[in-house]
């Protein structure tokens, strides 16, 4: 049964065919309102604000709207079966150009050198289009971009994006056509076929259990890394950074045999012989997607800690489990081979370096480091930083200066301290979570939510609202969702989420996590990806108990933020959180 039998029987088409359809009438129906449902969802999806918009329908699958009970604004034109044949003849060729350039402001010569540089790159892609069977005189630009490079010392560099669209020209299609076959015809004359077409290999990714060794050490695989890349997008509330490109250097570097990445859980840990650095990094995430790091930054901070301590680190662990950090200490740990430690500072994302549960609890901030893409450390000592707001303040204009971003390592622990200043089992809780939406084709939302020992805000919400705004270095903003029962919800964040109410009734707040989720694909959105028409789920997982105490809400609660609301400690049920060894190790080892 294919949809146009679908559109026959429900008399959306006529004259396809030359034979009947019977379907009953109950199947017709489903089927028709999931095509309808599906259509809205797309172009809402489609669309960048509220606003009713004409939705021109073409080509023959058109034929499965029904016009008697479709949406005010569709259009299907005459001959709208053939219209995509019509148009793929009458097509434009484009043709887009990605440069780094500097491009003086024009107040130092009136725009002269920024004008020879833009023609130089507009003289470029039309020489493209040409290339690529161009009619020259329909050549013309539609849209250009330049866009500042804030991380690039020196200079004035900008990215500058340049597309142009022209006819295409028929004669030179001709000739190129027949240069091509020609060229083909003497490399099927001297090319064998190959002897043997070697299939594609497919993983199983759902249901996979974690590896130890023989003492018990955690021995991570790129199936344990796809699990922690989700979970800890799960925990960065919306913020932390994109995981995906240190995801993508974690499983490029497993692929070297001398390379390995492995975990203890925080007990394994000798009270004073073990020296722990606390790493991750520091800046505006919108960076990472425009300039990746070297890879060398936590390590390049690390060695200046070893250097003035004259000690030597032996394990490392991420200052907070959020986002990319999340991931960052396994790539450290393996490219220094020493083994990750299973906790954070956080147990989630926060924006502040005075929201990590050492300072709250009143650890000295030094020493602490921070490297550069390029490989330059600056190291701040006691006699130099006093406190955390200091050390942040000192910290945040510092990352400015190396283009938003920086590898830090924090003040090394001992063993017996990282026992009292940590949230334990962080890296087993991305992982649990991970696995539930990995292992789950159907209500994958709901087991991440039980994984993760929270519950579900919303099931189906559409996003109608998403306003943002850069205060004190921070992305600030709200986003509004529209629930089925037709209720205003809205998500206040500062980098990440904070606060889901209902206007005045706060349903859900910091340090609780609160994350939106893609229905279909269950897959994390952050504050900077979240737009109009997205269908999400809200889900709300409970905070760790160490982040919830009197003296953590001071740095942590939603009275931080500028919220006039007590945190409910009850409003959650609040269980202590395993690790992947209380699961698994204890029961294999039994």
């Amino acid at each position: 049964m294919t949809t146009t039998d679908i559109a026959l029987a429900d008399g959306l088409a006529a004259e396809i065919g030359h034979s009947t359809v019977n379907i009953q009438s109950s199947i017709v129906e489903q089927v028709v309102s999931y095509i309808k449902n599906t259509i809205t969802r797309g172009i809402d999806r489609m669309k960048t604000n509220k606003e009713p918009i004409p939705v021109i329908l073409c080509g023959g699958g058109s034929i499965l709207v029904d016009f008697k009970q479709s949406l005010d604004g569709f259009i299907r034109p005459a001959h709208f079966a053939v219209c995509n044949a019509v148009g793929a003849a009458l097509c434009s060729i484009s043709e887009t150009n990605e440069s780094i350039v500097d491009l003086l402001p024009s107040s130092m010569d009136g725009g002269a050198q920024r004008k020879v540089e833009l023609d130089r790159l507009i003289q470029t892609v039309q020489q493209q289009c040409e290339q690529n069977g161009a009619r020259s005189s329909t050549i013309r630009l539609v849209d250009i971009e330049q866009i500042p490079l804030s991380y690039y010392p020196g200079g004035y560099k900008h990215r500058v994006l340049l597309t142009a669209i022209c006819e295409l020209d028929l004669t030179k299609l001709e000739t190129c056509s027949q240069e091509t076959n020609e060229q083909n015809c003497l490399m099927n004359m001297s090319q064998d076929l190959p002897k043997a077409i070697q299939p594609q290999k497919y993983t199983i990714i759902s249901n996979k259990r974690p590896v130890f060794d023989e003492n018990g050490v955690w021995i991570i695989d790129a199936i344990d890394i796809e699990y922690i890349a989700y979970g800890v997008v799960i925990l960065g509330c919306g913020g932390g950074g994109e995981s995906y490109h240190t995801k993508l250097s974690c499983l490029e570097i497993l692929r070297n045999d001398n390379c390995k990445m492995r975990v203890i859980p925080p007990t394994s840990l000798h009270s004073s012989s073990d020296l722990v650095a606390v790493i991750g990094f520091m800046g505006a995430p919108t960076v990472s997607h425009e300039q990746l790091p070297s890879g060398n930054e936590c390590l390049l901070a690390i060695d200046a800690i070893e250097t003035y301590l004259s000690k030597k680190i032996t394990t490392v662990f991420s200052g907070e489990m959020g986002g990319a950090n999340g991931l960052r200490n396994l790539l450290v740990g393996a490219m220094k081979n020493v083994v990750c430690v299973d906790c954070d500072n956080m147990g989630r994302a926060f924006p502040r370096l005075d929201q990590k549960l050492p300072f709250i609890l009143g650890r000295s901030v030094t020493p602490t480091c921070m490297c550069d893409i390029h490989g330059r450390t600056v190291l701040y000592t006691e006699d130099i930083i006093k406190d955390v707001r200091e050390l942040e303040d000192v910290l945040r204009k510092k990352c400015i200066k190396m283009g938003l971003r920086g590898g830090l390592c924090m003040p090394p622990l001992t063993g017996e301290q990282v026992q009292k200043y940590s949230v334990h089992n962080s890296l087993s809780r991305a992982w649990f979570l991970g696995e539930a939406k990995f292992s789950h084709k159907k209500d994958a939302i709901q087991a991440v939510a039980e994984a993760g020992y929270g519950h579900i805000l919303i099931f189906d919400g559409k996003v109608t609202g998403v306003e943002r705004y850069t205060s004190a270095g921070f992305a600030r903003g709200h986003v509004a969702i529209e629930t089925k029962e037709g209720r205003l919800l809205t998500i206040d964040f500062q980098n990440e989420n904070l606060v889901a109410r209902y206007e005045n009734e706060i349903i859900a707040n910091v340090p609780d996590l609160i994350t939106l989720v893609e229905q279909d694909s269950g897959e994390p959105l952050s504050t900077e990806t979240v737009k109009y028409g997205c269908r999400v789920s809200v889900l709300c997982l409970p905070a760790p108990e160490s982040m919830i105490t009197t003296q953590a809400l001071k740095y942590v609660g939603s009275a931080v933020f500028g919220y006039n609301h007590q945190f409910d400690v009850h409003s959650l049920p609040r269980s202590p959180i395993k690790s992947v060894w209380d699961v698994y190790y204890n029961k294999s080892s039994a």
